[in-house]
């Protein structure tokens, strides 16, 4: 039963596989170091989101060599837009360790792998199974949910995700783990889907108990407490330069800015002040409050537009010229409230 189900499943992979970059390459090392950029794109990523920054980040960084003697601004530059900006630091420090303690190559043992910034038991299992061919599945919100519904179990257990894990363990092949874990991770994406799963197509729907029962609910659903954060963004048009601030001990850290301040610090009719600076200058706070998702934090923002600015005490605050903030990293958030006002979408008068 066990070789059957496998087989079915590799079967399937063999014939439907989606044509992904990562699943090109040009021999065994080009291949691992696709992999790992891949997997570090994926961590709460979707696929079809992560394929163009991909493609950018291979042309600038078309092997671990040259990753790894790179800067890590410029590394944050080819991952702009993808977020989650602590996987593009981990990737590069990741990159320098193994040029630096494994003369550059990538080892093949899983607790070196989870000992690298950014690796943890999926990840690590992911690359052993996928570049190195090992005998390793990484169990993802896809085939956790594929396996669930095939074999019938309900995450209503404390031993539901050891349950996953040691049917996998059952039915997997004795050889072919690159193509296995791939191919499961596959049908999950693409066949049992989270709603409205295409079991017409499924190459186990003859064995599947959850279309038997036509109950495919495995999973218990939590609300995620969401983390709520109050900001002033402080924006400043003088002579075509807009102000900036960059501070490493700060949310959004490494990138440029438009200031924010949290919002349960006060904001004055005519100046600001927070512990080691202050400006002065004529301020109009807006009424409207903004919202901007970063990671799990929700940001409520309200905007500060200071027309006049008379006076900066600290080095943190900085003016670039509009026409060239394009070459700067900016944050996500500042290339949004940036757009609105150039765009009159946000009133500056």
């Amino acid at each position: 039963m066990e070789n059957l189900l496998s087989n079915k499943i590799l079967a399937w992979y063999d014939n439907h596989q989606r044509d992904l970059p990562w699943r090109r390459y040009r021999g065994f090392k080009d291949r691992i170091y696709k992999v790992i950029v891949s997997e570090f794109m994926l961590q709460q990523t979707q696929v079809k989101t992560v394929i163009p920054f991909f493609n950018r980040f291979i042309k600038t960084f078309p092997n671990l060599d040259k990753l790894s003697k790179s800067k890590l601004p410029k590394v944050y530059k080819m991952w702009q837009g993808l977020g989650y900006y602590s996987r593009a630091r981990n990737l590069l420090i990741t990159a320098k360790i193994i040029r630096s303690k494994h003369k550059g190559i990538v080892p093949n043992n899983f607790e070196t792998l989870k000992s690298f910034p950014g690796i943890g038991d999926y990840t690590a299992s992911a690359i052993m199974a996928i570049a190195f061919d090992k005998d390793f599945i990484g169990i993802d919100g896809n085939v956790e949910r594929f396996i669930a519904r095939l074999f019938g179990y309900k995450n209503n257990k404390k031993n539901f995700k050891e349950n996953i894990y040691l049917k996998l363990q059952q039915i997997k092949p004795k050889k072919n783990f690159s193509n296995f874990a791939q191919a499961l991770m596959e049908i999950g994406a693409l066949i049992c889907t989270p709603q409205n799963p295409k079991c017409d197509v499924c190459p186990l729907r003859s064995n599947c108990i959850a279309l038997k029962k036509n109950n495919f609910n495995y999973k218990i659903i939590k609300k995620n407490k969401i983390n709520i954060k109050k900001y002033y963004l402080l924006f400043s048009l003088n002579n075509n330069k807009i102000l900036f601030f960059k501070d490493k001990n700060k949310l959004l850290k490494d990138f440029v800015n438009l200031p924010l301040i949290e919002y349960k610090k006060k904001i004055f009719d005519k100046s600001f002040q927070e512990k080691n600076f202050s400006f002065s200058g004529q301020v109009r706070i807006l009424n409207k409050s903004y919202i901007h998702n970063i990671s799990n934090i929700k940001m409520l923002i309200k905007i500060a537009i200071f027309r006049k600015i008379n006076k900066i005490n600290n080095n943190k605050f900085y003016w670039i010229s509009s026409n060239k903030i394009d070459n700067s990293l900016l944050s996500s958030f500042s290339k949004k409230f940036i757009f609105l006002i150039k765009n009159k979408r946000i009133s500056y008068v």
